[in-house]
């Protein structure tokens, strides 16, 4: 939805075409390019502690992915990869090479790939909660990125500068007024 952004997969190749079968998605973060858009008024690069927060969230998804897996061999289980992505788009590159993972269901439970099954809980439940902190973390860089506006002086002050100087004068004077007497 609007946290996942685009899911695009090529998982669906045609096996009889001899290409490798795999899972490889985009998950697109349309909601937090919208926030920076807004806070920032253009797209930027994310800063360090915003990359922080996006990489932490790809491990969230990593675990999610690998934790609800099944089983046998622990060969497609071992084979996600979860990279965060910043050209182009804000969001992850979720992977699993091996060859069967695009197949992989429980057992007892149908044919429909566990992979979809796992895509929906992210999008449900892992990416709301990681959306919301990248959100907060852009506010709060964009807040303390700005620079601090300058303290108005009143009209009647002179600038520091003129104000030494009025000053050394003034010293002078005194200093020429003790040695006349």
């Amino acid at each position: 939805q609007a946290a996942a952004g685009r899911l695009t997969s090529d998982a669906a190749e045609d096996p009889l075409a001899g290409e490798r079968m795999s899972v490889d998605l985009d998950i697109e973060l349309r909601s937090v390019t919208r926030h920076l858009r807004q806070e920032h008024g253009s797209l930027r690069s994310l800063s360090a502690g915003e990359l922080v927060v996006l990489i932490a969230g790809g491990q969230s998804i990593l675990v999610q992915l690998r934790n609800n897996w099944p089983v046998v061999t622990g060969r497609s289980r071992a084979g996600w990869d979860v990279a965060p992505v910043t050209r182009g788009f804000i969001g992850y590159k979720v992977r699993n090479n091996v060859d069967y993972s695009q197949f992989v269901h429980r057992r007892g439970e149908g044919p429909d790939p566990l992979w979809q099954e796992q895509m929906i809980i992210i999008r449900d439940v892992i990416l709301p909660p990681i959306v919301e902190r990248l959100n907060a973390t852009i506010s709060e860089t964009e807040r303390y990125s700005q620079p601090a506006p300058e303290p108005q002086r009143p009209m009647f002050l002179s600038t520091p500068r003129q104000q030494t100087i009025g000053l050394l004068s003034q010293v002078r004077r005194l200093r020429r007024l003790v040695r006349r007497r």
